[in-house]
């Protein structure tokens, strides 16, 4: 009997190379979590890394030099040997070409294979949280070199039919309907217990809900099921579990920094008076979510400084600021019309996104916005920097060495252009330093900088609802975090 695993997703895939384009939220970056492996795997809730590609590994010169001794069983799923040399070749070309793959590596100077099973990432600085780097997203997967070196990746035709280390192989997808994948029966790592991994395109946020309550499906990804769609699950079937957790980051208001608007302190200050917070929490949920005026997750307690906060509501305040930086009304009482953009796979965010629109009229602003698929955030957002502000995602554990790229000077995923050098030396210092404690303390003073200088608006602490199938085990809570939330190779029925 063929055990199939059905996981309803709004979002159909664009490709399957997540290395050289963020896909987020699509079937096509669920997909890549169980082609491909990584080097390491981390995941939300845990700091420590767990083996993938690599059996273990070795933190030398003084954290500048990371060895990682790979699987001498890996293998693509043509046959292939996987080799340390598939690894150099991913991750040194996806940082020469500026693909998203590159993104968490900017502190690599280079990558040496030692041999055929062991690999060396050589960085300009030490840096202890370097393995949640490498190992916290999909994007840094490793790619067959036999099938992509000397190719284009733009245009490689295995970015739709990929061939990969993991325990599944694509086996169909028709755009719209779904994507099928197979158990690979070889497997050179764990074997899968389930034989189809199949995801449907239901567009329909809930109707994906419905159909878990249904028992249609054993599961949808985060950001599906809210807490206004709950209802939905009145009359689930007896076997489905609902599971109701703060989550790994907040939704954030960010500046364009590129703009001159934006670089004047008193005027991203004055945005950030603007926004109510009493008015966000409406959309919290008690134990889940709230309305969050800090800059790290109070979860991450080994991190979390509480003094640092963002400046309190006060729409007086708020327009002697703007007054105090020349930032007059005109005749119409609009001193400025700005854009604003959110990620539409984040259903979350378009709430928000109505609520500090209107709350920055308050203060003068003429706010649009406008949710943009992943495909047009990737090339408006991140490439053409077209934006006076964005609603974003941003994660904040296990580690807040993740958000290092988002919010140091020339990291790839600065995609607001923040260039401040008391946040890069914040970051500086605490790579650097010797244990765990001692990096807390300088991530404590990062978080005093980012609210000294409002280089962002901390608004809201987003909950996670997932329903489940209690018929099978393995999930990512149920392994000690041990994979990730989207990697399914683990899952059996039970």
């Amino acid at each position: 009997m063929t055990v199939d695993f059905v996981v309803a997703t709004p979002h159909d895939a664009v490709e399957f190379n997540d290395v050289y384009r963020n896909t987020t939220a699509s079937a096509g970056y669920i997909a890549c979590n169980n082609i491909y492996n990584r080097v390491v795997l981390n995941e939300w809730f845990e700091i420590n890394p767990f083996p993938d590609l690599a059996t273990h590994w070795e933190q030398l010169d003084g954290s500048r030099r990371w060895r990682f001794h790979l699987n001498q069983a890996a293998r693509w799923q043509d046959g292939t040997p996987l080799t340390a040399h598939d690894v150099v070749y991913t991750h040194l070309h996806a940082m020469k070409m500026g693909y998203t793959g590159g993104r968490f590596l900017k502190d690599v100077e280079t990558i040496v294979a030692v041999n055929n099973h062991t690999v060396d990432y050589h960085l300009h600085t030490p840096n202890a949280g370097f393995l949640v780097l490498l190992g916290n997203f999909i994007f840094t997967h490793i790619l067959p070199r036999h099938l992509y070196e000397g190719t284009d990746w733009a245009t490689n035709p295995h970015n739709l039919k990929p061939v990969g280390s993991g325990p599944f192989r694509l086996a169909e997808w028709i755009p719209g309907e779904h994507v099928v994948m197979e158990a690979v029966k070889d497997h050179w790592g764990p074997q899968p217990e389930i034989d189809r991994l199949i995801l449907r395109i239901v567009p329909d946020r809930d109707e994906c809900v419905r159909m878990v309550a249904r028992g249609e499906a054993h599961f949808f990804p985060q950001d599906t099921l809210t807490r206004d769609r709950l209802h939905l699950l009145d009359d689930a079937t007896p076997d489905i579990e609902l599971l109701r957790d703060p989550g790994p980051g907040m939704a954030l208001l960010d500046f364009n920094h590129g703009r001159d608007l934006w670089r004047d302190h008193r005027v991203r200050e004055a945005v950030a008076h603007a926004v109510n917070r009493k008015e966000i929490a409406e959309l919290g949920d008690p134990g889940v979510s709230q309305a969050w005026d800090h800059y790290l997750l109070g979860s991450v307690d080994w991190a979390f400084n509480p003094a640092a906060t963002a400046p309190a509501y006060d729409v007086e305040r708020a327009r002697a600021l703007l007054d105090e930086a020349g930032v007059t009304a005109d005749a119409s009482g609009v001193r400025a019309r700005l854009s604003m953009f959110y990620m539409d796979s984040f259903y979350g965010h378009k709430p928000l996104a109505e609520m500090i629109s209107r709350q920055l009229g308050e203060i003068g602003f003429e706010v649009s916005f406008e949710g943009l698929s992943s495909v047009d955030w990737a090339r408006r957002i991140a490439g053409e920097h077209d934006f006076d502000l964005i609603i974003v995602g941003g994660s904040m554990a296990p580690d807040p060495e993740i958000t290092a790229p988002k919010y140091s000077t020339g990291g790839q995923g600065n995609i607001a252009q923040h260039h401040n050098p008391d946040v890069d030396a914040a970051y500086l210092a605490a790579r650097t330093a010797g244990t765990l404690a001692e990096r807390g303390a300088h991530y404590q003073r990062l978080q005093e900088v980012w609210a000294r200088d409002t280089e962002w608006v901390p608004l809201f602490w987003y909950g996670t609802y997932f329903a489940r199938s209690s018929k099978f085990y393995g999930w990512s809570d149920q392994l000690g975090y041990s994979v990730p939330w989207w990697h399914w190779g683990r899952i059996r029925p039970v």
